[in-house]
């Protein structure tokens, strides 16, 4: 039975992965210089996601808020430093990243958790982190490609949250996301789910926001230095 459930799932990844072998084949052939990072970004984010489905019992058996606090900057630092590459990839760009990044979790996750509107256990606050990690990282590598540009920082800024403004805008008419839809398939309430998922909309509004915002303060200091 174990071989049969290996075999699918093989099967259903090969499946997903045909996708970005495509387009990265029509990437290649246009000349984009992205094929190879496709398939680089693919290997790796295979490798990642296995790795921490493996190891994530474990992780949701964490109790202490500092562990938590410390596991969520971490994501915060990793990636501040992928964000730094679109700038500069000099440590001053790396710092400013990760102090946004971290500051962003901290306006935010602590509030909620106050607040009621989430838990403040480590299977809710780590997953919500790694999210306010992954898109402040978004937003910051537009803003900083942006700046790379010669654009000023209200340019840049504003760039950067165009992404997380449309999915709001549009969620609901044009956009199902992924925690909406996935507890509709569990088998939850549409309301539950709607909620659930305007509360990590909001929360990664406001944190990418902050997170541009700081990083830039930061950077500027640093760069005065």
């Amino acid at each position: 039975m174990f071989d049969g459930q290996l075999t699918d799932t093989l099967i259903k990844l090969l499946a997903a992965w045909l996708l970005i072998a495509s387009v990265s084949l029509w990437a290649k052939r246009e000349g984009l210089g992205l094929s190879r990072r496709m398939l680089i970004a693919s290997g790796r984010g295979l490798v990642q996601l296995l790795a921490l489905a493996f190891v994530l019992h474990w992780i949701f058996d964490i109790r202490s808020h500092l562990a938590q606090a410390l596991l969520i900057s971490g994501f915060c630092v990793l990636a501040g430093h992928n964000s730094a590459s679109h700038f500069d990839g000099q440590r001053h760009a790396w710092i400013a990243a990760s102090i946004g990044l971290i500051c962003a979790a901290l306006v935010t996750l602590p509030w909620l958790a106050v607040s009621g509107a989430i838990g403040d256990d480590t299977r809710t606050l780590v997953p919500l982190g790694s999210m306010v990690a992954a898109n402040g990282m978004n937003a910051i590598s537009i803003m900083f490609e942006r700046l790379n540009s010669g654009s000023d920082v209200g340019t840049g800024l504003k760039t950067a949250m165009i992404p997380t403004i449309d999915t709001l805008r549009v969620v609901g008419l044009v956009h199902m996301p992924g925690i909406f839809v996935g507890m509709i398939l569990a088998g939850a309430a549409p309301m539950a789910a709607a909620t659930a998922q305007l509360i990590v909309l909001y929360m990664i509004v406001a944190s990418s926001f902050v997170a541009c915002l700081i990083s830039f303060l930061v950077m500027n200091h640093l760069g005065k230095r």
